[in-house]
């Protein structure tokens, strides 16, 4: 396994407790002042008997941006599945805003790769979704928070179509628009419910590098705005590092220990000098033999 260096093992332990000595990010211990997210001595296997998670633990403090990294099979998105209560621990326990998680939480946006938008329906309407299940349901604090109300759906739609831009889409399909406007299209939906967990899956994988970067940086805007707690899961190093406050690195499975990475960047705005820096440069190639010699491990 490659070696992570010092100055590496430095920054992530700002937020933890490393052991330099071992040559290696692994946590010792983190003290979270305040929890939004706290995997307990989480075991997660698949009925097939793969165990992916075995005791594992990790934080994730209230206002923090979070990346996911690590090679195919590793977990990512199985750990996103558990933290919106789609799967459930075999032990352990996952808590949300300090409260156990049993099923999904209605305060909980989650982003999929392809989207989830609705073919046959317009962009307002796909953006309205989420709300219009809520009116469904009512505010009986499962499928809708017990306070909701939504007597301002319509504001609430068209504030987000045009905070996002794509408000002159509002009447078109999801086939009639590009990549980059249907995923600010199903940013949209997903804020207009007023989330404070944010967990996007692969995000801007399929994306040009333009619209990537610019939906990158809005995401980074937007969390800060509203105040955002969020996890986002990349197999893009680069885009770890930048996206992410910090980064949490899954190798081989079963994950036993959260190995985490502080970026080095301390703003969006200065990312590209941050970029060409050599401590990145050097951050990069680090994670990069690290994560390709445990996915050789793993083939």
């Amino acid at each position: 396994m490659a070696e992570l260096s010092d100055r590496t093992r430095r920054n992530a332990g700002d937020a933890y407790q490393l052991d330099r000595s071992a040559g290696r990010l692994q946590v010792l211990e983190h003290h979270a002042r305040d929890p939004m997210v706290k995997v307990q001595s989480l075991t997660f296997r698949y009925p097939n008997g793969a165990t992916v998670f075995e005791g594992f633990d990790w934080h994730v403090e209230r206002g923090q941006v979070w990346a996911v990294i690590g090679s195919s099979g590793c977990g990512k998105t199985t750990l996103l599945m558990l933290l919106a209560g789609l799967l459930r621990p075999s032990a352990g326990q996952v808590w949300v805003d300090n409260k156990p998680l049993s099923r999904p939480r209605p305060r909980t946006g989650l982003i999929l790769q392809d989207y989830g938008l609705l073919p046959w329906a317009t962009v307002w309407r796909n953006a309205a979704l989420g709300l219009d299940i809520r009116a469904f349901y009512g505010p009986d604090g499962i499928h809708a928070p017990a306070d909701e109300n939504l007597e301002d759906r319509d504001e609430r739609v068209a504030y987000w179509l045009k905070r996002l831009g794509i408000n002159h889409l509002a009447q078109r399909y999801p086939h009639q628009i590009s990549g980059g406007q249907r995923q600010r299209t199903a940013i949209a939906r997903t804020l207009a419910l007023r989330p404070d967990l944010l967990l996007m899956d692969e995000p801007f994988g399929a994306l040009d590098a333009p619209t990537r970067q610019d939906l990158q940086q809005l995401t980074l805007q937007l969390c800060q705005e509203q105040n955002l707690t969020a996890v986002i899961v990349t197999h893009n190093i680069e885009e770890a590092l930048y996206v992410g406050q910090h980064v949490l690195v899954l190798g081989q499975p079963p994950q036993r220990t959260a190995r985490v990475v502080q970026s080095p960047r301390t703003s969006t705005v200065d990312w590209e000098e941050t970029r060409r820096s050599s401590e990145m440069q050097r951050l990069v190639e680090e994670l990069t033999d690290l994560i390709g010699d445990e996915g050789h491990e793993m083939a």
